[in-house]
């Protein structure tokens, strides 16, 4: 994470402004991913997040354009966005994922926290997106806490298909009977 840092420090606003644009739509996809995996609980808790980092992406966008006159970003290629690619079959690659996704939060956050000091005449929308993105890494932890002592030398659930885990939460969503 740090070579990103250092990475980013030699860029223009504009350029930093770009990066966090098309993070915002890789974070939007992973989430989107995450959620067509999951069932209706966690799928809606990923949506949820899915949405936020739509609107945050918006939200840059209008920035941008205020500020460069278009919307043509430029993504600089010698840095990586988010992994993305984690295979989503079993409960501990849900873990896993959601592993990377707190990584990718405290990244994006630290880039706004970075653009509140270089943009300093936009702090407060950068340090509002850096807010959530911290509310947003604590609320995955809070679910990845939950998924790991669930899980804890529980093999049958580390190893089970996702689907299988989702439908044992959602047994309280379905009709109930009064015996």
């Amino acid at each position: 994470m740090e070579d990103i840092f250092e990475k980013l420090a030699g860029l223009s606003p504009r350029e930093i402004l770009g990066y966090a644009l098309a993070s915002e739509d890789d974070a939007k996809e992973f989430y989107e991913h995450l959620a067509s995996k999951s069932g209706a609980l966690l799928g809606e808790f990923f949506k949820d997040l899915a949405k936020a980092e739509e609107n945050h992406k918006r939200i840059l966008l209008k920035l941008y354009e205020e500020l460069f006159g278009d919307t043509e970003y430029p993504v600089p290629e010698d840095i990586p966005l988010a992994e993305t690619t984690v295979k989503v079959d079993t409960v501990a690659n849900l873990i896993e994922a959601m592993r990377v996704a707190l990584e990718n939060e405290k990244n994006a956050e630290r880039i706004y926290s970075h653009l509140a000091e270089t943009l300093p005449e936009h702090r407060g929308i950068f340090k509002f997106l850096a807010a959530q993105e911290r509310a947003h890494y604590a609320a995955i932890r809070s679910h990845t806490e939950y998924l790991e002592d669930v899980t804890q030398g529980q093999q049958e659930y580390v190893n089970a298909p996702i689907e299988f885990f989702g439908a044992q939460l959602e047994l309280y969503l379905g009709p109930h009977t009064k015996r």
